[in-house]
């Protein structure tokens, strides 16, 4: 029932977002108020599966632990966007404290995948750790030269230049971190939960990159299209951590 519901919910949100043309005034509010929502739900799924862990093996239960800190924080991100939008009126509040919750949610994020990863490393080949390697880098430098023209070639200041290139390259670390879980899991009973967190990690990186590619040509405003990419993923994400506790 739940991926019926998800599946329902993302066609709808992106039937909203594909029509916004006939209630302009009304996609502003709507995508400030949307996002808390959603990210919400992906940090009360993961409580849900810390809650079912949590008496687990201490490593097991950091894992769960690190997980809910990261959608937490991913949550205050948005809470904060919505804060500066509503009550400050700052219509992109870019880079802000919201974008502080963002990145620091990265951390715990890439602990819990290390320590997953790692407690069935053994199962990881040269061959694998390679690949993964390979495509990591070979995608960081495309992503870097993607960037580089458009966001360098404007008057950001350093703060800001930072930024737009701290995300899509700590989504490619948590993406390169997925991969081996993947790598690792895709055959077995986790399989499923794994395929989501990875796509989930895609998602959220391709809209990282669009975000500080259309802030950087100003051309990016609250209800932008490009905003379905991180509904799809924080969806996707939600399943992962209710599969996942299915699945284990």
């Amino acid at each position: 029932m739940i991926y019926k519901i998800s599946l329902v919910l993302a066609v709808g949100l992106t039937l909203v977002y594909a029509f916004q043309s006939f209630y302009p005034e009304f996609m502003s509010p709507f995508s400030n108020a949307l996002f808390p929502f959603i990210s919400g739900a992906v940090a009360i799924s993961a409580i849900f599966a810390l809650r079912r862990y949590r008496s687990g093996s201490n490593e097991f239960s950091l894992v769960w632990f690190c997980f809910t800190a990261g959608m937490l924080l991913w949550f205050l991100g948005e809470t904060g966007w919505a804060f500066y939008t509503f009550v400050l009126g700052t219509e992109i509040p870019y880079p802000s404290i919201a974008d502080v919750f963002w990145l620091g949610g990265y951390i715990p994020l890439l602990i819990a995948l290390y320590l997953y990863v790692k407690m069935f490393a053994s199962a990881l080949s040269r061959r694998i750790l390679g690949t993964v390697m390979a495509a990591t880098l070979i995608t960081a430098i495309l992503v870097t030269i993607a960037l580089i023209n458009p966001v360098v070639g404007t008057d950001e200041d350093l703060i800001t230049l930072i930024t737009d290139f701290a995300y899509p390259l700590l989504d490619l670390v948590l993406f390169s971190m997925a991969l081996l879980g993947l790598a690792v899991f895709q055959k077995g009973s986790l399989g499923k939960s794994w395929i989501l967190i990875t796509a989930g990690i895609i998602l959220n990186t391709a809209g990282d990159f669009l975000f500080g590619y259309t802030t950087a040509q100003n051309t990016y405003y609250n209800g932008h299209p490009s905003e379905l990419l991180f509904v799809w993923g924080y969806i996707v994400f939600t399943l992962a951590f209710y599969s996942h506790t299915k699945e284990l």
